[in-house]
């Protein structure tokens, strides 16, 4: 309740280009911002593209990445999520997360 979150994720300590997602706080504007996970494949361009030049690399003190590794953990406040599945009947529109065996994303890893 103090930071007023509805829904947060469980996070662990990620060296520098594992392949594990990454919790980052993406900033588009003022006022658009989201803490979301970023694939480990999209990590590392993504901070090359917005200025950090050396891209995903771990802090010299601790030795891991200062993005946390996403463990598919969630956590819901019970009110607005009891709220969602009432409004929605509790269904939700499916989504993938493909891992691909070649750049052309034409096959699939096993």
């Amino acid at each position: 309740d103090e930071l007023g979150l509805t829904m947060n994720s469980i996070a662990v300590p990620r060296r520098a280009k594992q392949a594990i997602g990454g919790i980052a706080r993406l900033v588009k504007g003022p006022g658009e911002e989201r803490t979301i996970n970023v694939e480990y494949n999209q990590l590392d361009p993504l901070l090359r593209a917005t200025g950090h030049a050396d891209g995903d690399v771990n802090d010299a003190q601790t030795g891991y990445s200062p993005f946390p590794g996403n463990i598919n953990q969630l956590l819901f406040k019970l009110e607005p999520y009891v709220a969602a599945l009432e409004r929605t009947d509790g269904a939700m529109p499916d989504f993938v997360n493909p891992k691909y065996a070649d750049k052309a994303k034409t096959v699939f890893k096993k």
